[in-house]
């Protein structure tokens, strides 16, 4: 008798959380994890070089002329004669004086370091010019003494990295860039390098100070842009440790605690593998999440663990364009409980996604930066065996899975202050997903009139407009911007059930984001204009605030 009273109590309390939050989706750890997920963020403006290029020497007009029949050259080694004939251009069967010759060397050193060779040099030496045959000597240019100086426990290691600059190879911009760039990049250091003309004629001396930047940093903040059953007010705070135990490797630590008892961990390790840019990096993750508002008397609670380990090589490395790859191993571990319904559910998914980030710097129409990603996740899941039993008539996610995901922006300058920010987002796959690898509309990184957690399928797409207006106010950088945010989802790949299978929603609004100092703020209200109701939540907010403050250190 006693059983049966309780487990009316469970089924009463169970129909009332539910007949309370009718309209809503109650998140589950796999959709935490997602919501957690940080947006693309612009790319660093990276260091320049300081070259220090020999100038052009030019003659005197005038004196004796020579009839030019022919043009030989020699020293060249990276360009052969056809290629360097045709840099000169038509000049056979015309007179020059010693002003003109000249001329046609500087035209060859012009072309060497248009092309990337900075100490290039050509020059008319000595010669009989009886029949019209002339020889320009190139001196290719070659590195003589390549050193890194300053911090001297950090320069020892430094030098490693510059072993690619090898003393009498010839000086290649593009080889020059890339090296000191890869070792500016790694954590806690700052380098400054400096290439000016060798005590030998021909030569270059590449000099690069390195000091330490700084032993750590990170930052601490608040924002709203949680889900409101797991907490849509957070607390969040990350630290990183630069070069702790070797140049170039970093611990990351962060943490998260929202309003309804949920906190998000997460502890890294990376450090550099070789002297070409390479990187590993291992991390574990773990987060529990509480529902609470409607759904709290359902008791709900449930954990996700990840634990990964990955690597990134950067295939292109430069200030303008930049290219990178990305493997990264993952395998999670997800639980969900209801103590009321006395359900334990958990599964588990392997993934490796690889990566591809770029980012490229122009000045079309005014000048602007495009950055973004394009990832291919091949994936397999494993259910419970309560859940294998529901999954089998219902969504028929265990098993392997392939996605595909497209995150892409462009910030673009424009007259008076004014620049524009757009963003495409989407995720293609060819199987039923798990809510961990789902596609979200809303949010304050998605469709800003909807709340966090509304309108996630296997597909979709996402797109953001901002027009942004740039000011400084004393000290501080103030930018009102105005946004239009769309987005539809394909919720299942394949339906299962006869209800609607897409969700499409679209908003615009109005935003603040200021910076002074270490601190940085963005407030922004954005109001529905098709979707009517959010389908995630019960509450009805219209129109959305959002607000985020974060301080660095």
């Amino acid at each position: 008798m006693k059983s049966d009273f309780n487990l009316y109590i469970s089924a009463l309390t169970l129909a009332l959380a539910s007949s309370q939050a009718f309209a809503a989706e109650a998140p589950d750890a796999g959709r935490t994890l997602q919501e957690t997920k940080p947006t693309i963020a612009p790319p660093r403006v990276s260091p320049s070089i300081d070259i220090e290029v020999p100038a052009l020497s030019e003659a005197m007009p005038g004196g004796d002329s020579v009839l030019l029949q022919s043009v030989t050259f020699s020293g060249n080694t990276i360009y052969d004669t056809n290629v360097l004939n045709n840099a000169l251009g038509d000049n056979t069967g015309k007179s020059y004086d010693l002003a003109g010759l000249k001329g046609l060397a500087n035209i060859i050193t012009s072309y060497y370091r248009e092309h990337g060779y900075p100490f290039a040099r050509a020059f008319v030496p000595a010669q009989p010019m009886k029949d019209g045959n002339l020889r320009i000597e190139i001196i290719e240019g070659k590195y003589g003494k390549v050193t890194a100086n300053g911090d001297e426990k950090l320069a020892t290691s430094a030098q490693q990295f510059l072993t690619q600059l090898q003393s009498e190879s010839v000086i290649d911009s593009k080889l020059l860039e890339r090296t000191t760039l890869l070792l500016d990049d790694l954590p806690g250091i700052k380098t400054t390098p400096i290439i000016r003309p060798g005590q030998m004629i021909g030569t270059g001396d590449l000099d690069v100070k390195v000091e330490r930047d700084s032993r750590f940093g990170g930052e601490v903040g608040f924002d709203n842009y949680g889900n409101r059953y797991t907490g849509r007010n957070r607390a969040r705070a990350s630290l990183h440790i630069d070069s702790p135990f070797i140049l170039g490797d970093q611990i990351t630590v962060s943490g998260l605690y929202t309003e309804e008892d949920m906190w998000l961990g997460n502890l890294g390790y990376s450090l550099p593998v070789g002297h070409s840019g390479l990187r590993a990096n291992v991390g574990y993750a773990h987060t529990y999440y509480e529902l609470g508002q409607e759904f709290a008397n359902l008791k709900a609670n449930g954990t996700a663990k990840i634990s990964n380990l990955g690597l990134t090589y950067p295939i292109v490395r430069s200030q303008q364009t930049n290219l990178s790859v990305a493997a990264n191993y993952q395998y999670k571990r997800l639980n969900d409980q209801q103590d009321v319904a006395g359900t334990d559910n958990s599964k588990s998914s392997h993934s490796l996604p690889i990566t591809l980030n770029f980012d490229h710097r122009d000045t079309w129409a005014g000048g602007g930066v495009t950055y973004g990603g394009i990832s291919w996740t091949h994936g397999d899941l494993s259910l419970d065996s309560g859940l294998r039993a529901t999954d089998r008539t219902t969504a028929k996610t265990t098993g392997s899975y392939d996605k595909i995901n497209l995150d892409l922006a462009r910030l673009q300058m424009l007259p008076a202050n004014f620049t524009l920010y757009g963003r495409v987002s989407a995720q293609w796959s060819n199987e039923n997903l798990d809510s961990s690898e789902s596609f979200g509309l809303g949010g304050a990184n998605g469709v800003r009139a909807y709340p966090s957690g509304e309108g996630y399928g296997d597909e979709g797409w996402l797109t953001q407009l901002e027009l942004r207006y740039n000011t400084v106010v004393k000290d501080a950088t103030l930018t009102p911007y105005a946004f239009y945010d769309s987005g539809r989802v394909r919720i299942n790949h394949h339906t299962w059930d006869t209800a609607d299978n897409y969700r499409s929603v679209s908003g615009a609004g109005l935003g603040l984001r200021g910076s002074y100092s270490r601190v940085t703020a963005d407030a922004s209200l954005a109001w529905r204009l098709y979707g009517g109701d959010p389908k995630s939540d019960t509450k009805d907010y219209s129109p959305m605030a959002w607000f985020n403050l974060v301080y660095r250190f």
